[in-house]
Formats: C-alpha cells, structure tokens, sequence
C-alpha cells in the first residue's frame, strides 16, 4: 500500500469508526425518534465532525505553510520544494495551501524551473483565484516564464491583459510597467511610450508613476 493510500486510509478510518458509532446511537433509540427527526440528527452530528476535522485540517496545513517560509528564510530550497509540494497536494483547498501553492511557483521560478512555475501558476488560477493580491502574482508570474523563456510578445500580452481586467487594481501599474520592458526588449519604443503614458494617466498616484515619467523622457 502506498504512503498516500495510507494517509487516506488513517483520515477515512476515524471518520468511518464515528459514522458507525453515531448509526448505532440512533438505531439503538430508533423508536423513540420520529423518521425525520433521525435524518436530522444524522446530518448535525456528520456535519459538526467534518467541520472539526477541517479545522484540524486547517490548523495542519497553516504548521507546514510556517515550516516552508521558515526554511525559505533561511535559503533551504529543498526543504522548501519538498514540504511545498506536500502542502498543497495534502491540504489542497487550505488557504495555507493557496499561499504556499503561489511561494512554491516564485521559487521555482527563482530556480529556472519555468515550467514547473507556469504550471503552478496555472493550477493556484483554476483551484483558488479569489485573492486579489496572489491572482496578481500567478497571472503575471505566468507572463515572467513566457518572457524568461523569450516570448516577449506573449509576456507583454499576458501583463496588459491583467491590466486591462482589473482597471481599479494599483497593481495594474506595475503589470504595465513589466508591459513597457518588454516592449524596450523588443525594439519597439512606440509600444513602449504608449503603456507608460497609460501608467501616468491611470495611475497618477501610484509609487510607479514617477518611475514611468523618467522613463518617458529619456525616450
């Protein structure tokens, strides 16, 4: 039997030792319970042990996310490449596993595993995606492999189409900007010249606009 069937196999077993015990509870006072309410009583008992064994679940998940920033802090990549990758695919659907799925996809990145960053990048999209901030990251990580790997092209679509999706989003300014390089990169300054006037334009305040001017007069 694998680890993995293994691990399964010790989460299913208490949960299937306390399904009996709790079937056993009502048939044993069936008779003294109306139909409806033994359905009822069924479900609140499941449902208050599901919820204790996520939160358990959670709290697990939160321990190993410490771990792979602890051992990030200290530049052991292996240990954070290992004990990444178990956290999100042992506690998928864990906001730990959500962070780490993101820091997991930067270090690869860090490393030249573009690939494998994309992937990641791909998979934090289709399986969270709902905070702001690392939909941010995993977009526009997705267009830094393209341009590490030498798709300019791809990778100045890639940051103005989160640009253009999320308008009200400072950090839009800063998608732009990567935008902007790459079309430096590409020889093409009339490209380049029109997203750092949308920077200034757009967003006049942000900390980057000021870098965007400077840049605009040395064109």
């Amino acid at each position: 039997m694998t680890e993995q069937s293994n691990r399964h196999q010790e989460q299913e077993d208490p949960f299937l030792e306390w399904v009996l015990n709790a079937l056993q509870f009502v048939k044993d006072r069936s008779q003294l319970l109306i139909g409806g309410v033994i359905a009822i009583i069924a479900a609140l008992v499941i449902t208050e042990f599901v919820q204790g064994q996520r939160l358990t679940a959670r709290d697990e998940a939160a321990h190993l996310l410490f771990q792979v920033m602890l051992a990030d802090g200290n530049g052991q990549m292996d240990q954070v490449l290992g004990t990444g990758q178990r956290l999100i695919d042992e506690y998928a659907g864990t906001p730990s596993a959500a962070h780490g799925m993101i820091l997991l996809a930067n270090r690869n990145y860090g490393v030249g595993r573009y690939d494998e960053a994309k992937r990641l990048y791909e998979r934090y999209i289709a399986e969270y995606g709902d905070v702001e901030m690392l939909v941010f990251s995993a977009r526009t990580g997705i267009a830094a492999c393209a341009e590490a790997q030498g798709d300019l092209q791809g990778a100045a679509a890639g940051y103005i189409a989160y640009a253009d999706e999320h308008p009200n989003d400072r950090a839009s300014a800063i998608a732009l900007m990567d935008a902007a390089r790459c079309y430096r990169l590409l020889g093409d300054p009339q490209q380049q010249r029109s997203l750092l006037d949308r920077v200034t334009h757009e967003f006049p305040s942000s900390p980057v606009s000021q870098r965007a001017r400077q840049e605009l007069q040395m064109l």
